[in-house]
């Protein structure tokens, strides 16, 4: 298996350089990611969220702040932070256009690594609300019977 922390390490360094390739040499081909926005399965869903991201937010950075390894699973707390400039495409397809706000949330994600020493699975956590709040996005509650 690989060292995870130099996986952990290849993982934020692609994502804060934007470089979906070396993303992605992170994930098996077939490898599930759930975050907030939805269910990502493989390489083509993985690209396109992360595409996204970096297209709202052009100076995206992500920061490990620490972790921890179970068997084959590592779990992360890491700081997120951008300029919202970008469209941000919201669950459902409603898009944001860029506000030139901040955005700084604290996240969490729990990792599994496969045989062949990549991520299989990932599960990424935050505060929406927040989220949505600090890039100027309001969500509207609707009452249901």
């Amino acid at each position: 298996m690989t060292e995870i922390g130099a996986l952990l390490d290849a993982f934020t360094d692609a994502i804060s350089s934007h470089d979906e390739e070396r993303l992605l040499r992170c994930f098996q081909r077939g490898a599930v990611f759930v975050t907030p926005a939805g269910v990502l399965e493989g390489h083509e869903q993985i690209g396109w969220y992360f595409r996204q991201l970096f297209t709202a937010f052009p100076d995206l950075h992500n920061e490990i702040t620490t972790w921890a390894v179970l068997d084959d699973s590592v779990v992360t707390e890491w700081t997120f932070s951008g300029t919202h400039t970008g469209v941000l495409l919201m669950p459902g397809g409603t898009e944001i256009t860029g506000t030139g706000r901040r955005v700084v949330f604290p996240a969490a994600s729990a990792y599994t690594i496969g045989d062949d020493g990549v991520f299989a699975s990932a599960r990424a956590y935050y505060d929406q609300v927040a989220f949505y709040h600090q890039t100027g996005y309001h969500l509207r509650l609707r009452r249901t019977a």
